[in-house]
């Protein structure tokens, strides 16, 4: 059985343990097959390539992430490739084949259909990232990539280039609004969540109260955890983007991915990231790495075999989480997680970098 079966079935949240775990089993033997590197690393850990039920993913070599920021595990021709954000100025590059890309494409449809954000509406867009064609970071390119869900009328940039440096451009940003508000035409707001609740602070500021469109969207990824602290809470939040845009809570909509794991984890309408059938996470202690279980927070280690151009099977980021196995209400019955924070505070990501350069001009410090 292919890898790509699994990523092929409509519901993403339909589990379906026996073609995970071949697709899994499929996805090391490449692996270990292709690449030296990986076979030293499975050699390392001591793992015996025994895949039979799901108690044995947690013995499959989880590499930090920290691993792709400091070596190239490339062993497929690249058809796509991306940069994490840095960490102490380290960045990872991920290389998508094209099989990769597929699965992942397959994915994407599956999980934004799921969710109601695929459209054939027209749209015109606030990108809440940094200009794609400034730079290679995958988070600019994610943020490009979420313009594709509805065809985009314009797209309008929350930076701009101003010599060599990225600058606000709220003016701009709020007179493409007040215009979009005065044709009743749709905006959809793709990108960082600070960003989103910089701006929607600037438009209280202004005393400006908008009601866009009702077809209007809010697709939001990269986190709170990186604010320090700063982070507003939900409440709030909703609160703001309604008084200042008229966005309801059900048109918000925020997703969790990695670039060293591009399966993108979409918050239900009560607040959760449900784990889909394309993958399965582990929390683990930070001292010992064993899996903790549900219910105490520790590492977060994400498993997917949709990669097959470099050994992403199981990765360990620097988030700090919690998973969950209880029934949330919301009508998806498969565990969650919680982020609580980044495992060290002197992990700077490029959404904390981005909102600063916004924060700096509004006031507003991290």
């Amino acid at each position: 059985m292919s890898i790509t079966g699994l990523f092929l079935q409509k519901d993403p949240y339909r589990t379906d343990t026996r073609r995970l775990l071949d697709a899994v089993s499929r996805n090391f033997s490449i692996c270990t097959k292709k690449s030296e590197e990986y076979r030293n690393i499975v050699s390392k850990s001591g793992f015996n390539g025994v895949i039979s039920n799901e108690d044995d993913l947690k013995n499959l070599p989880a590499i930090p992430t920290l691993y792709f920021k400091r070596n190239n595990l490339f062993f497929e021709k690249s058809f796509v490739k991306a940069v994490s954000s840095g960490t102490s100025g380290k960045k990872s590059t991920v290389s998508l084949d094209l099989s990769s890309l597929v699965r992942g494409l397959f994915m994407v449809k599956s999980v934004f259909s799921y969710h109601g954000i695929l459209s054939l509406r027209p749209t015109n867009y606030i990108i809440l990232s940094f200009p794609r064609k400034h730079t290679d970071l995958g988070a600019a390119k994610t943020a490009y990539g979420a313009t594709k869900f509805a065809p985009a009328l314009k797209r309008k940039y929350a930076l701009k280039m101003s010599g060599n440096e990225y600058v606000p451009d709220t003016d701009g940003v709020i007179g493409f609004l007040l215009k979009c508000a005065e044709k009743n035409t749709p905006v959809r707001f793709v990108g960082f969540p600070l960003y989103m609740y910089i701006l929607a602070r600037e438009l209280e500021k202004r005393d400006l109260h908008l009601e866009l469109n009702k077809h209007s969207k809010i697709i939001l990824g990269g986190g709170w955890k990186s604010a320090h602290g700063f982070a507003p809470s939900y409440e709030e939040f909703y609160s703001l983007i309604k008084n200042t845009l008229g966005i309801d809570k059900g048109s918000i909509h925020e997703f969790f991915s990695a670039a060293e794991h591009p399966i993108a984890y979409c918050k239900c309408k009560n607040g959760h990231f449900h784990v889909p059938k394309y993958s399965r996470v582990l929390i683990r202690d930070a001292q010992t790495f064993e899996p903790l279980g549900f219910g105490k927070p520790g590492i977060l280690n994400l498993i997917t075999p949709m990669v097959t151009s470099q050994p992403l099977l199981s990765i360990v980021t620097d988030d700090i989480a919690v998973l969950h196995n209880d029934d949330c209400g919301c009508g998806i019955h498969t565990p969650y997680f919680e982020l609580i924070g980044r495992a060290s505070s002197s992990i700077k990501t490029c959404s904390v970098s981005a909102a600063e350069v916004l924060g700096e001009k509004h006031g507003i410090s991290f």
